[in-house]
């Protein structure tokens, strides 16, 4: 392993992906990153290509410059950044690219992290790729016929889903929080090396959104694997359409939903589902449980009671724990949150924002 100070030898093994993924997850331009080290941003290129190498003297303005150790930049071959296409996100327009850059730049930080963390810990089988129907496109149906199908491989039965996040743990899914100055961004997920990623705000107030995000990127990875288009709206609807479907299935949800607009039974159904008002709505208007009058009042009513972005009897926050458990099993094997960023060059306090976010665990 290279040394976190043996400058000479990383210059040397210098890994030209692990400065676009540093660079990246900083959020800055090749421009600025060139700036900042007194360099062109030609120069940036060339090092991003592989067709220069920075000296020692650059590298260490590099490592300065992104906040990253110098032992980084040695990483072997199988660190390597994400492309944007292969990524669902939701809307670009409201997304903004630095924070793209950055999120995906985490996902490349942690697919390593995890490929590491795997070699010693036992992680659930991915479960996923034998319930995909990846096609160009899909009719409503046949969503529908596919969320219930994967309830049934997964033994769910047609109720209500307890914690969603923890079910696609156990499912193989790797759940990460987003970053917490990326919060424009609901959620994004991909295919890595054959696993399943979804990064998930886990806002607070709103975790009904949070769950229903959560299941709309199993959609995405379901119907449509690395069939990427980001910002699509005939993918983002279909994402939608299972996430509803999947959470509020039509033989149960109907029979319980009422055919007028009763708000303290909606909200009844709202703690029993864990599902927001508004997504119900919606679904029963998709299943014509309500009429588009009804429906249409419905909206103008929860904008009315403030309820459109901050909704009452909101369920519990959910968290993702795989990663962080595992982490926290290594420790009790003498394997330190410390050690194992310093195997991979990385920060300890990077990667404890990484794993453990902005919740009260920790190692």
């Amino acid at each position: 392993m290279t040394g976190a100070n043996d400058v000479y030898s990383v210059a040397h093994r210098f890994n030209p992906e692990c400065l676009t993924i540093a660079r990246e997850f900083r959020g800055y331009r090749k421009s600025e990153l060139a700036s900042r080290i007194n360099v062109t941003p030609s120069a940036v290129t060339q090092f991003e290509n592989g067709l220069a190498k920075p000296n020692v003297e650059t590298l260490a303005r590099i490592s300065m410059a992104l906040g990253f150790p110098i032992s980084f930049f040695g990483n072997d071959a199988a660190w390597r950044s994400i492309p944007t296409d292969r990524c669902h996100f939701r809307s670009l327009k409201s997304t903004a690219q630095k924070h793209r850059r950055r999120l995906i730049a985490a996902g490349a930080v942690m697919e390593r992290v995890i490929a590491h963390v795997d070699g010693f810990v036992e992680m659930p089988e991915e479960q996923l790729s034998r319930s995909q129907h990846t096609l160009t496109e899909h009719s409503l149906d046949e969503i529908e016929e596919t969320a219930v199908q994967v309830r049934r491989d997964w033994g769910l039965g047609l109720g209500p889903i307890p914690n969603v996040v923890q079910l696609l743990e156990s499912k193989g899914v790797f759940v990460i929080q987003l970053l917490n100055d990326c919060r424009d961004v609901d959620a994004f997920s991909f295919w890595e090396s054959g696993r399943p990623y979804i990064f998930l705000s886990t806002e607070k107030g709103v975790a009904s959104r949070n769950r229903f995000n959560a299941v709309h990127e199993l959609g995405h990875l379901l119907l449509h694997g690395d069939m990427c288009l980001p910002g699509d709206r005939t993918q983002e609807k279909e994402a939608h359409a299972f996430a509803a479907a999947f959470l509020l299935p039509a033989d149960t949800f109907g029979r319980e939903c009422p055919r007028r607009l009763v708000w303290p039974h909606f909200l009844e159904l709202k703690r029993r589902w864990s599902v927001s008002l508004a997504a119900m709505l919606h679904r029963a208007h998709d299943l014509c449980l309500l009429s588009d009058a009804t429906y249409r009042r419905a909206s103008v009513q929860l904008a009315q009671k403030g309820w459109r972005f901050s909704e009452p009897d909101e369920p519990g926050l959910e968290i993702p724990e795989l990663l962080a458990n595992a982490l926290q099993l290594l420790e009790g094997d003498g394997h330190s949150l410390r050690g194992i960023a310093d195997h991979m060059g990385l920060a300890e306090n990077m990667l404890r924002d990484l794993v453990f976010a902005d919740t009260a665990q920790g190692m």
